[in-house]
């Protein structure tokens, strides 16, 4: 992006900020009668306006915010006795009140406009439709299947994942009744939800309940530890990914299960498909290799004496894909094709279940126990390491690190249409911006006990580069910054700091109370520390920006 058109998006992306603040008091300010002599975007001098009726519409020389002067907005003001009834001051109370609420209000409810746009271009959602149950957790006990559709929970219609997940996230530890389409049979399971602590925004732990779905179909990619099974035999490798049995197809692996059930002891012809890297230099490519197999499964007794098959063939779900160099993972020994098996202990059910009791408990030391291919076991201890990382917006982030990772191919039942898309898209965007306001709160009390690094706060160059990359990566991107921007501008007033929207209804709550306006010395003092609050936190992002932008890191 050249100079031009990164400073054309700061200025837009100001511009807009600034525009939504100061047109709701202005807004709101007509309404009321108040009359408004000057409507100025940016401070200090003035590059060019026009005045229309009684207000002056200015463009100024710094583009960092932006005013409205009314006329008696300081209650010593003189205003002409046939003016009097046009001044702020003479407004009844509540009216001062909403004309100073209208300015972050409307900083908060651009974010809402911006939302509902994304939300109502959407036409589809995934559906309540069961890809994965994990072994062990509560939807397995239930008797849950993948390929179930949930209909309803407690009698309450579902339509979407979305709205599944939902209900389930609230009711730890509840017995719900799903009721769920299996084929053409309705039935009904009791479902008691797990509870489960998980890190979440701001590294804040959260309780949710938990079931243990998914709405991604694992797809058949093999996994082999034993190297004298009948499928290690045959000449599979893990990472092969299985497309068809006895010559017919199978899309995910609980398919693949019923194929190998439904053969018992007759061998199974598998056609896979195994990736292979492409052999030129610096081309990262992994090509998709057809093969065949003749698996012959092997009967085996069970202690009470039945009989079953087994192929050695496992979900590659457990299994490593790849290590990263130097991670704690690395130094252990894990390598690629190891399976996970315990970690404290506890077997390792899903990688996702590890990753949430590896976050939740970053400081600790944890043993793990895996197996190399051959069957051959491992133990080792290790701790995760926090790493900092700068993203593309240059603010220091930090990352825990294990270091290994698994490779799982998935893909989910067809979605199903939204119904209702404008109240869907209204809901939703509501429910967004509520969370980042409630987000960037929490994370501004976090700042001042401590808890957050004050270095994430950002000055002019910050949001400047912000908007810069943003508009680099696209529309979609630029205008999320922007509603971030919006809503922490929108809270920004709303601390009771004179010079602040803030300020002034601090001045009239205590007005509120005392039944008069508070002094003119007053205010000037409370005027002037405040002046010097904004003074020292513009300062300290300033200085935030020169190391994060100017000094070499």
């Amino acid at each position: 992006m050249t100079l031009t058109l990164w400073a054309a998006a700061v200025i837009a992306l100001l511009g807009v900020l600034i525009l939504a603040h100061e047109l709701g008091h202005f807004l709101v300010a007509k309404l009321f009668g108040v009359k408004v002599l000057r409507f100025s975007l940016g401070f200090g001098p003035r590059l060019f306006g026009f005045t229309a009726g009684a207000t002056e519409y200015r463009l100024s020389l710094f583009p960092l915010g932006g005013y409205l002067r009314m006329l008696g907005e300081d209650p010593s003001e003189q205003v002409p006795e046939h003016e009097l009834e046009r001044a702020l001051y003479a407004r009844p109370l509540w009216q001062r009140y909403a004309i100073v609420v209208a300015g972050p209000l409307f900083n908060l409810l651009l974010p809402v406009g911006i939302y509902f746009v994304h939300y109502v271009g959407q036409q589809t959602l995934l559906s309540p439709t069961i890809g994965t149950v994990i072994a062990g957790l509560p939807a397995d006990k239930a008797g849950l299947l993948p390929g179930d559709r949930v209909e309803t929970v407690d009698g309450k219609t579902v339509r979407y994942w979305e709205e599944l997940e939902e209900i389930i996230a609230e009711s730890p530890g509840k017995t719900m009744r799903f009721g769920i389409r299996r084929g053409s049979a309705a039935e009904e399971r009791d479902v008691t939800a797990a509870t489960n602590v998980r890190r979440g925004p701001l590294n804040l732990n959260e309780t949710v309940g938990w079931i243990g779905v998914s709405p991604r179909f694992q797809l058949p990619e093999v996994g082999i530890i034993d190297l004298t099974s009948p499928a290690a035999q045959s000449g599979l490798r893990t990472f092969d990914y299985i497309i068809s049995v006895n010559g017919q197809p199978v899309s995910h692996w609980a398919e693949f299960n019923n194929a190998v059930a439904r053969a018992g002891a007759s061998p199974l012809r598998i056609t896979y498909l195994r990736g292979t890297h492409s052999a030129v230099p610096f081309v990262h490519v992994e090509i998709q290799e057809p093969g065949t197999a003749v698996v012959i499964p092997q009967p085996m007794l069970d202690p009470g004496g039945g009989r079953r098959y087994e192929t050695g063939i496992q979900t590659s779900e457990l299994f490593v894909y790849s290590v990263e160099p130097g991670s704690p993972g690395d130094r252990i020994g894990l390598r690629r094709g190891d399976q996970l098996i315990e970690l404290d202990g506890q077997p390792i059910l899903h990688w996702n279940l590890l990753r949430q009791r590896l976050a939740a408990a970053p400081e600790r030391e944890f043993k793990l126990l895996w197996a190399s291919p051959g069957g051959v076991k491992h133990e080792a201890s290790f701790k995760q390491e926090l790493r900092s990382e700068i993203d593309a917006y240059r603010q220091e982030e930090q990352r825990l690190v294990f270091g290994a990772s698994n490779r799982v191919a998935w893909k989910t039942a067809e979605p199903v249409p939204i119904r209702n898309r404008f109240f869907y898209a209204l809901g939703h965007a509501l429910t967004r911006t509520g969370e980042i306001v409630t987000f960037t709160a929490q994370g501004f009390f976090q700042i001042i006990r401590g808890e957050m690094s004050p270095q994430s706060l950002g000055g002019p160059l910050t949001i400047g580069y912000a908007a810069g990359v943003a508009a680099e990566q696209g529309l979609a991107q630029y205008l999320w910054l922007m509603a971030l921007l919006s809503i922490n501008i929108g809270l920004l007033n709303f601390l009771p700091i004179p010079i602040l929207d803030g300020g002034l209804l601090l001045f009239f709550t205590i007005e509120l109370f005392k039944r008069r306006p508070p002094s003119p010395r007053a205010r000037a003092i409370t005027t002037y520390i405040g002046v010097v609050v904004v003074v020292l936190l513009v300062l300290f992002a300033l200085k935030n920006d020169v190391v994060r932008f100017i000094l070499p890191r």
